[in-house]
């Protein structure tokens, strides 16, 4: 009786080990062999894209370009960003992604009849 109490207390010992590397997201898939013994498999962790963070992004990209707009006013807005196009690289690519789009205008629409 001893000897089969120590090897369970052995399973359970090994069992806890597994579920401390795995975590707790790592034990997702249960699995019945044909024996009936019930096995727990961990997973591995998938990395998604992250949307959540791209959106933000772009709704701070489009919101500080919407912003601009609003306080500098369109045609001085258009004048500078227009000015950028014949400098350096670097500025050509800033007068590219700073050109006014419908979001932004929208968004200083928006912006103006708040403030």
């Amino acid at each position: 009786m001893s000897e089969s109490y120590a090897e369970f207390h052995d399973r359970l010992a090994k069992i806890y080990r597994k579920q401390a590397k795995t975590g707790r997201k790592g034990r997702e898939s249960v699995v019945v062999t044909r024996n009936g013994y019930v096995v727990v498999k961990g997973k591995a962790n998938r990395r998604s894209f992250p949307w959540m963070g791209v959106t933000m992004i772009a709704v701070a990209f489009f919101g500080v370009k919407g912003l601009l707009i609003a306080q500098f006013g369109p045609d001085f807005y258009a004048q500078e960003v227009s000015r950028m196009a014949d400098a350096s690289t670097v500025e050509q690519v800033a007068s590219f992604t700073m050109r006014p789009d419908p979001v932004s205008r929208w968004v200083a629409l928006q912006l103006k009849t708040i403030f």
